[in-house]
């Protein structure tokens, strides 16, 4: 039997009906409500509501449950997860778990309505715009530092707090001074919630430097290093055996300012390539050198060196030998100079001792 009747034609309704929003239980079915049906204290000007028993289908057969079956269908779905067919049922009440398996799959997964709502191929794939890991601006920057390694002495005497990871004094000590006198209030205009934001952004980026710089001195070891210093009263650096030429430390101390973006594994790395790179232009001037001279096999190489080392040294004793002859002439010949030269003065003073007698 159905739960409602039209109160004009006596008529069982079924599908939809209108119910009147001034008369107390009062419904009409759609045909009557056409037609202006009137009947006792109900008139056709009054206001009215629709109302959906929900008994009728939206596909069509074999697929035709009822609306308010399919809406029960998507509720429980949602509600309980695909693939619990069973809770889904009991939602519905009026369908077995496997009609409900297949009447959400025939239609809401392969049918029309799947194709346009569940697309085999996702066209557009998220993009990973983080930094790399280690990085400058990389989110491993916040995450928790090892602990150093120190001795109760060196912790007292640096302020270190190992539990808390923090120094008594930081880099940008004073940096929560800009955030600590913030207040957040409901009357604040868009330009004060503007400035407030700035100066968390502020606070946020110092924070970063601080921990950025933590980073950089746990990376090189730089605590470490220092109390070496001390206790051995030199410059050499942890763990060095060989003694770097002049221009490697050139080299190291104009790399120096990259150090800050990379860790001590990848600045080593760099320093290695650099030095590798030097070396094999090196090899390839030399490789060109002997190309020139006629060479075309690396087993004349080591006789053509010996052979311009043992010219070199020939030239070079020729020049020496050369320079030493032309340094005694010049000595022998300043020396024949000066003794001319005080002939000729004792000379010039003998006439003057000469005439100044004879004027006598």
């Amino acid at each position: 039997m159905a739960q409602y009747h039209c109160n004009y034609c006596q008529e069982n309704i079924f599908g939809l009906r209108v119910k009147c929003a001034e008369c107390s239980d009062f419904d009409l079915c759609l045909q009557c409500f056409c037609c202006g049906a009137e009947i006792g204290c109900h008139k056709r000007s009054h206001e009215y509501q629709i109302i959906d028993c929900g008994n009728f289908p939206i596909f069509e057969a074999p697929h035709a449950w009822k609306a308010s079956e399919e809406l029960k269908l998507l509720d429980a779905v949602e509600q309980y997860g695909f693939g619990n067919w069973d809770d889904i049922a009991n939602q519905i009440q009026s369908r077995e778990s496997g009609e409900a398996k297949a009447h959400y799959s025939t239609l809401f997964i392969h049918g029309n309505i799947g194709k346009v709502t569940w697309p085999l191929q996702v066209a557009t794939r998220p993009k990973d715009h983080t930094c790399s890991e280690g990085g400058p601006l990389s989110p491993s920057l916040s995450s928790r530092l090892p602990m150093l390694e120190l001795t109760p002495q060196e912790q007292q005497e640096l302020g270190y707090m190992p539990n808390r990871d923090d120094f008594e004094r930081e880099y940008d000590n004073e940096a929560e001074l800009v955030a600590s006198s913030l207040t957040v209030c409901q009357d604040d205009e868009e330009i004060d919630v503007a400035l407030k934001l700035a100066h968390v952004d502020m606070f946020s980026w110092r924070l970063r430097e601080r921990l950025r710089r933590k980073r950089v001195a746990r990376d090189y070891n730089l605590v470490a290093l220092f109390y070496s210093r001390i206790n051995k009263g030199n410059g050499k650096a942890l763990n060095s055996k060989k003694k770097n030429q002049k221009e490697d430390k050139e080299l190291q101390e104009r790399m120096r300012m990259f150090s800050q973006f990379h860790t001590s594994q990848d600045q080593e790395q760099l320093f290695e390539s650099i030095q590798k790179e030097k070396e094999l232009k090196s090899r390839i001037k030399e490789l060109i050198r002997y190309r020139r001279n006629g060479l075309s096999k690396l087993d004349d190489c080591p006789e053509f060196d010996s052979a311009r080392y043992k010219r070199e040294k020939k030239n070079q004793n020729k020049k020496k030998s050369g320079s030493s002859g032309a340094i005694h002439h010049r000595k022998s010949s300043m020396g024949s100079k000066k003794a001319g030269r005080k002939r000729k003065r004792r000379r010039h003073h003998f006439t003057r001792r000469t005439k100044r007698r004879n004027n006598r």
